[in-house]
């Protein structure tokens, strides 16, 4: 197989991108066949739903700044060295700031629960990176609904029967042939074990030679394919690699001259939301954990 980034516009909060994939895809000269797949990343849907939360409006309370201590101290310090987290996180934990953590841990406390506050980072899924003001961009609400739209337009304007998924960056990790996520949910076939002990059992297996890191996760998966989580679980994780992001915030806020993430900011930068694997096609690239 084979994986192509579609390159489209900033999708704004609460738009529909069905027609805006649809003629991103025609526009690329890529030539779409029955059984390809069109991987759609999370956060893009999650942004059509307009499914953002304002951490600015959380107060902190004990628990908040119990995690944050875990976080910044314990794993920063110690488990991050035990369990031989990449440095670049160590890093950001030791240096995480308290004002902007606080409410974030709070939020993910009274969103999600206290056992992905607990997870040093990447709690339950939910993005902070690209994401326009104070916002916090968790997981799509019907990711499902929307790769079956997506699957249906495409059928009807591009004559193509293809899979649509939705799938996040975060791991599915493998313990022998069990298959499970530390993410809120997940496809059929991929264990929930929730935050902190999904991340730990993974970090575990992983030291012991027992299994690990899988690949990225799919949400949601449409079309009449016949594959595998282990193979579902690599398209997500082949997509993932070929994505087009912008990693350093840091950069692109200096040269706008801002302290914070804008719609207009965003709607400057690339974006590939959309990735075509070509399931007939060789793809050549190089494996890499968490």
């Amino acid at each position: 197989m084979k994986a192509y980034p579609i390159k489209t516009r900033y999708i704004k909060k609460g738009e529909n991108f069905i027609p805006i994939i649809v003629e991103a895809i025609k526009n690329s000269g890529i030539k779409l066949e029955d059984g390809d797949f069109v991987v759609l990343s999370e956060k893009m849907v999650s942004t059509a739903e307009g499914n953002f939360i304002d951490e600015s409006k959380y107060k902190p309370k004990m628990l908040a700044y119990l995690t944050y201590y875990w976080s910044k101290y314990i794993w920063g310090y110690v488990l991050g060295k035990i369990f031989r987290l990449k440095e670049e996180k160590i890093k950001n934990l030791r240096n995480m700031p308290k004002r902007e953590s606080l409410k974030h841990k709070q939020m993910i406390i009274e969103e999600l629960g206290l056992l992905y506050s607990l997870k040093p980072y990447a709690e339950g899924g939910i993005d902070l990176t690209n994401v326009p003001y104070t916002y916090a961009c968790p997981l799509p609400k019907e990711p499902e609904k929307w790769a079956s739209l997506l699957r249906k337009r495409i059928k009807e304007e591009l004559g193509v029967d293809v899979n649509v998924m939705v799938s996040d960056t975060d791991a599915t990790y493998r313990l022998f042939n069990f298959y499970f996520t530390a993410l809120p949910y997940a496809i059929k076939g991929i264990h929930i074990l929730p935050g902190i002990v999904g991340f730990l059992l993974a970090r575990i297996i992983e030291l012991l030679k027992l299994g690990g890191f899988a690949g990225c996760t799919p949400l949601a998966v449409v079309g009449n394919h016949n594959l595998k989580i282990e193979e579902l679980v690599r398209i997500a994780f082949i997509a993932d690699r070929v994505h087009i992001t912008t990693k350093n915030m840091g950069e692109v806020l200096k040269k706008h001259n801002s302290y914070i993430i804008t719609e207009e900011i965003l709607e400057k930068l690339e974006h590939t939301p959309v990735v075509v694997i070509k399931m007939k096609e060789e793809f050549k690239g190089e494996k890499n954990g968490m």
